[in-house]
């Protein structure tokens, strides 16, 4: 794939704030602390791929296969069909958090999963638990390169993580090899919370992005842009 993924849903403003869509092969890592909205950003990225005609992968360490539906569809986002049609496949990690040696194991098995990157576009949400002790130096550095192979093949790869979760080398690497790095936060504003996206990095816009994005969640409704900005 060249140029841009389209990621446009009706009486939705995202994608006009992100620049007119995804670029191909861009690696995406939205970072944020637990409530600041880090998988309704993905689950709502996920779901303008899906919309467009774009196949994916969404990895959970969340949800299992019936929670997640449930989730998308509180949100108005069904995805029953995409599933049934396999143009989404959706693993959960639940199994992996038996031991710290079943997590210390799920890099190694995520590359050589060749089924889960042959879609579009790759979701983990969330990286965090694979990644909040110390992993070996190799296996950081096998990671980084993988995410560069499979971006020069044209796919979208993006994956959540709690900063204060992560282990730092490990989450500087991440940051390194990003070509979109967003950050989540929920302040104060107008007397209520406002959950806010600020991008930080944003490598290969082909359009012109809104550096900070105010947004809420609705019921049904899903994400919505905030039209005050949120400083």
């Amino acid at each position: 794939m060249k140029g841009l993924l389209q990621i446009q849903i009706p009486n939705d403003e995202l994608h006009r704030r992100l620049g007119g869509g995804i670029p191909s092969g861009s690696i995406i890592l939205i970072e944020g602390d637990r409530g600041t909205g880090k998988s309704i950003f993905a689950q709502r990225l996920l779901y303008g791929f899906l919309k467009n005609g774009y196949t994916a992968t969404y990895v959970s360490s969340q949800y299992t296969t019936v929670d997640f539906i449930r989730q998308m569809e509180s949100l108005g986002y069904g995805i029953i069909e995409e599933l049934i049609k396999r143009r989404l496949l959706f693993v959960s990690t639940y199994p992996l958090f038996a031991s710290l040696t079943d997590r210390e194991k799920f890099l190694p098995r995520f590359m050589s999963e060749h089924r889960l990157w042959e879609p579009n576009v790759i979701i983990v949400d969330s990286l965090s638990p694979f990644i909040s002790f110390r992993v070996d130096d190799e296996l950081i550095k096998e990671f980084s390169t993988h995410l560069k192979r499979m971006s020069s093949l044209g796919k979208v790869i993006l994956m959540t993580v709690n900063p204060s979760e992560a282990e730092p080398e490990f989450l500087k690497i991440l940051e390194e090899a990003s070509t979109m790095l967003i950050r989540l936060s929920v302040k104060v504003f107008g007397g209520d919370l406002k959950n806010s996206a600020t991008i930080v990095k944003y490598n290969n816009a082909e359009g012109i992005f809104q550096r900070i994005i105010p947004f809420r969640v609705e019921p049904k409704v899903g994400f919505i842009v905030e039209i005050a900005a949120v400083v």
